[in-house]
C-alpha cells in the first residue's frame, strides 16, 4: 500500500484538514489589534491565539494516536510525517504575513503534497492541484467567510 492509500485509510485526513484551518485561523488571530491602548498579553487576540494552540495540541494527540495505530499495523509507520507537518505548519505561520497569501500557502500545500507523496510521479498534476488548492482556500476564506488575508503577493 502506498502512502496516499495509507493516508486515505487512516483517521488523519480530517485532523489534517482541521490543522490547515487552525493555521489560517491563527494567522488571522495574530493580526487582531487592540482598539484601545497598547498591545498587552491579555488583549483581544489572546483567546483566539490560545484556542488555536489548544487545537494544535488536540490535533497532535489525535494524529500521534493514529500514527501509533498505523505503526502497530503490519505495514509499519513512524512519527516522521506528523513532525514534518508540524514543522511545515510553523514555517507557514511565520511566512504568511511577510510573503503574503499566495507564496506562503502555495509553499505549504506543496510541502504537504510532498510529505504525503501526492502526485509526485505526475508533476503537471502536482502543480495544478497545488494551485487549485491555494485558489480554493483563498476563495473560501476571503470570499465566503470574509476573512481579511494578507495581500496576494506579500507586504504588510
Amino acid at each position: 500500500m502506498n502512502n496516499v492509500e495509507r493516508f486515505r485509510r487512516s483517521g488523519v485526513l480530517f485532523p489534517a484538514f482541521l490543522l490547515i484551518l487552525t493555521t489560517i485561523y491563527l494567522a488571522e488571530a495574530v493580526s487582531i489589534r487592540s482598539q484601545f491602548g497598547g498591545d498587552t498579553i491579555v488583549g483581544p487576540r489572546f483567546m483566539p491565539i490560545l484556542m488555536a494552540f489548544i487545537m494544535y495540541a488536540a490535533l497532535l494527540v489525535v494524529m500521534v494516536g493514529e500514527w501509533r495505530k498505523d505503526a502497530e499495523a503490519p505495514t509499519g509507520g513512524s512519527l516522521l510525517r506528523p513532525l514534518l507537518i508540524v514543522v511545515a505548519t510553523g514555517i507557514y505561520i511565520a511566512a504568511f504575513r511577510p510573503l503574503g497569501y499566495v507564496p506562503a500557502t502555495l509553499g505549504f500545500v506543496v510541502a504537504l503534497f510532498l510529505i504525503f507523496d501526492f502526485e509526485r510521479k505526475r508533476p503537471v498534476f502536482f502543480v495544478l492541484y497545488a494551485i487549485a488548492v491555494t485558489a480554493l482556500f483563498y476563495g473560501l476564506f476571503a470570499g465566503i467567510f470574509g476573512v481579511r488575508l494578507p495581500p496576494l503577493l506579500g507586504g504588510f
